[in-house]
């Protein structure tokens, strides 16, 4: 089992805010946010690069708006990486395959021995 590690209290007025980057931290848990040079911002991952490098996302000109679209980011990353039929793995498919075959045959019998 995964061990949970306490994510760091995230204290502002704004409580919107506070959601978005309990989001983010969850994830990427030494995420911060950095100026780039020409003075908009972005979310680091913590690792040397930046939340949203894949899908391109430019820099914000303020910090909310970096926090909210690497939310965004993150939450369009797990949708493609959820749907994307390049990620499937064949023995998950046939044991979701077997389970639900299983599942319909005694639902089916069921019914046909309710019939007669």
């Amino acid at each position: 089992m995964k061990k949970k590690t306490k994510q760091p209290k995230v204290v502002s007025v704004n409580p919107q805010f506070d959601r978005i980057k309990r989001r983010v931290l969850k994830k990427f848990p030494n995420a911060k946010t950095t100026m780039t040079p020409d003075g908009r911002y972005k979310v680091s991952n913590g690792y040397g690069g930046y939340i949203g490098d894949e899908v391109y996302l430019p820099s914000q000109p303020t910090i909310m708006d970096a926090w909210y679209w690497a939310n965004e980011c993150l939450k369009t990353i797990q949708n493609i990486n959820r749907t994307h039929p390049d990620k499937s793995i064949m023995d998950f498919d046939e044991r979701k395959f077997n389970r639900v075959s299983s599942r319909n045959f005694r639902k089916n019998k069921k019914v046909k021995l309710d019939n007669n």
